[in-house]
């Protein structure tokens, strides 16, 4: 499907009217119609010149509409293509029949232009959804393994500035086609939004003596399941998005420049921040006990520790998840001061109750792509650049951990001159 020409569209009709109503139709709506009179005409034309999406009449001499749809999804070129039968067959087991063997969608005759044009629409940005999308898994999958490689390449050479030129690199390369297929998913929910409105609309027109066969229609349909379901397959999608732009965003964050620090920040606004944002994941999974003391001001850029503590505290949220007793799902917050190689220093504890971590897993916490999250819930970039950006502060992230009794994250940050006793 070309950004630079109309849609192709294939219709497979053995009545001349219907053909001529339906490309005249789709022609005046700036698509391309291609009109075949039989099922093998069909077959040749979809070989010759693979159309963007079809509709299909069941009832032709011949051949069928549904052997005709079984010989396009079985040839690899061209099952993908959408197939919507348009059919005077309004009997359910043909409905079935139509979807067993490969259709998209069903189309009752008489039908009405207007619904024809929306399905038309909407089977179209479902396909180029589809087509970015696994263009965009496969850039992905390639990319993921790159840094895989690079990974191994960084840990054996210890030369972790290598892995800033990578991130920055695949980062770039990556974030103009995620924010390409992003917003072509908001096209498509969009679409999908004024399709809805359209039925709805329709369904207030249908005339009384009429609505008990429309209220069955839709039953047989299961409509109130398709609108429900409609928007949890695109939240689904949606959350893939994000997860690989959080990828991306990680890798930025580790590649920047933006070393502007500010005097005076209290770690107690950063982690009061924190919590505000982290607020509604918390109070229906852990209670948070705040043991606050005197600390002293640091110097650092409120953002990244800002990121820093959201991630440690996420992480808490996850180990005390999987406390199966709700009253044992506890983290607590110290705060306090101390002094390390004679430097005064600001103390953030961030203690959970949750399983704790292996012994034989401890020390490779804070190393890239390492994690212990099931898959497709974490990067394995958090915690190591969680501890790059303390560095940068000229901090230390340190963990302590029993098995079985939690882990307890420590954050120590320098005081700032002016506050420091």
């Amino acid at each position: 499907m070309s950004a630079d020409s109309p849609p192709s569209i294939l219709i497979v009709d053995d009545v001349p009217a219907n053909l001529q109503l339906l490309s005249g139709m789709l022609t005046a709506h700036g698509y391309k119609a291609r009109p075949a009179t039989n099922g093998s005409m069909a077959l040749e034309a979809a070989r010759r010149a693979p159309p963007d999406l079809i509709l299909l009449d069941i009832t032709m001499p011949g051949m069928d509409g549904f052997e005709v749809c079984r010989r396009l999804k079985a040839d690899a070129d061209l099952a993908d293509i959408p197939v919507l039968f348009i059919s005077a067959l309004g009997d359910a087991t043909d409905k079935v029949r139509a979807f067993d063997q490969g259709g998209q969608d069903y189309i009752t005759k008489p039908f009405h232009v207007e619904e024809v044009l929306a399905r038309v629409r909407t089977h179209l940005a479902l396909r180029r959804a589809q087509a970015e999308l696994n263009g965009q898994n496969t850039a992905l999958r390639e990319a993921l393994e790159q840094l895989k490689k690079a990974q191994n390449q960084l840990v054996m050479s210890e030369k972790m500035a290598a892995l800033g030129v990578l991130a920055a690199g695949v980062a770039h390369e990556l974030n103009n086609p995620l924010n390409f297929v992003k917003t072509s998913f908001h096209g498509l929910e969009k679409d999908i939004h004024d399709l809805t409105a359209l039925v709805a609309f329709c369904r207030e027109s249908v005339a009384d003596e009429k609505r008990a066969a429309l209220d069955a229609f839709e039953r047989e349909k299961e409509y109130p399941t398709l609108v429900r379901e409609i928007p949890e397959l695109l939240s689904h999608i949606y959350e893939g998005l994000s997860r690989a732009g959080h990828i991306v965003g990680c890798l930025q964050v580790f590649s920047r420049t933006d070393d502007a620090l500010s005097r005076d920040i209290d770690i107690h606004d950063v982690l009061e921040s924190a919590l505000v944002m982290l607020n509604n994941r918390l109070k229906k999974i852990a209670t948070v006990e705040k043991k606050y003391g005197r600390v002293p001001l640091i110097c650092g850029n409120f953002g990244k520790l800002s990121q820093v503590v959201l991630n440690i505290l996420n992480n808490a949220i996850d180990a005390v998840e999987s406390v199966d007793d709700p009253a044992r799902r506890a983290i607590t917050l110290t705060t306090g001061t101390a002094t390390r190689d004679g430097t005064p220093q600001a103390v953030l504890h961030v203690a959970d109750t949750g399983p704790g971590i292996a012994p034989e897993i401890l020390g490779r916490i804070f190393d890239p792509f390492f994690t212990t999250k099931p898959v497709g819930r974490g990067t394995g970039l958090g915690l190591f650049i969680c501890a790059n950006l303390i560095q940068e502060h000229h901090g230390a992230l340190e963990v302590a951990s029993v098995p079985g009794q939690g882990a307890t994250f420590s954050i120590y940050l320098p005081a700032s001159r002016e506050d420091a006793p």
